[in-house]
């Protein structure tokens, strides 16, 4: 499966429209952010983003859906007396009007994009994705035009996985897959039994070895 040209694959971009759909037919927050493992799990599986962010600044989510995970983000980054400022970006038109209602306080600071070939309007000292939001095949492309496009000179990006206790998938390892393709990795964590949670980080200025 490749892009045409330097569009995703229909096929790809079909699954993202059936995942809005999903998360759509619930109205749990946590469950529409595709998660189903409750709230104590959440906390604990979600909340170790956090350990890449070391100061105030700018956080955008790509893939952000209803926009619960950057709430919960700014809520507890502000119990570490750390102020996030929430942006995010999402495929699903109807995801981003529910985060921006969430967020209305917030709301000029969401866009309906499909992150891989989109240019966002300026850059961030955060920014969180996860691996599968591109064909596996083209995540390496995928973290460098985050780095080019999206973070900060002195921003960090942030890349998560997440693993499936229902059939017993542990988390893609990023921080390897980044080091195999010349990333230099400035820290990772896990969370959960399997892991079900990983996450890895590049400083941008620092990214590549």
């Amino acid at each position: 499966m490749r892009a045409h040209g330097d569009a995703l694959p229909d096929d790809f971009l079909r699954k993202l429209r059936e995942l809005e759909e999903s998360y759509l037919s619930v109205d749990d927050p946590i469950r529409q952010s595709g998660f189903g493992g409750g709230p104590e799990r959440w906390k604990t599986e979600r909340g170790i983003i956090l350990e890449a962010v070391d100061q105030d600044g700018d956080f955008l989510d790509v893939g952000c859906a209803n926009g619960y995970l950057l709430e919960c983000l700014v809520t507890w980054a502000a119990e570490r007396e750390i102020a996030l400022t929430p942006y995010g970006v999402d495929f699903g038109p109807r995801l981003i009007e529910l985060a921006k209602r969430r967020l209305p306080q917030y709301a000029s600071h969401f866009w309906v994009a499909n992150a891989w070939d989109w240019r966002p309007p300026r850059r961030f000292r955060y920014v969180y994705g996860l691996y599968d939001c591109v064909p596996q095949e083209l995540f390496c492309e995928y973290v460098r035009r985050l780095l080019e496009r999206f973070v900060e000179e002195d921003g960090t990006l942030i890349i998560g996985a997440y693993g499936s206790y229902g059939r017993d998938e542990p988390a893609w390892d990023v921080a390897s897959a980044l080091r195999d393709w010349g990333f230099a990795v400035a820290g990772r964590a896990s969370a959960g039994s399997l892991p079900a949670t990983r996450i890895a980080w590049v400083r941008a200025h620092t990214a590549v070895g």
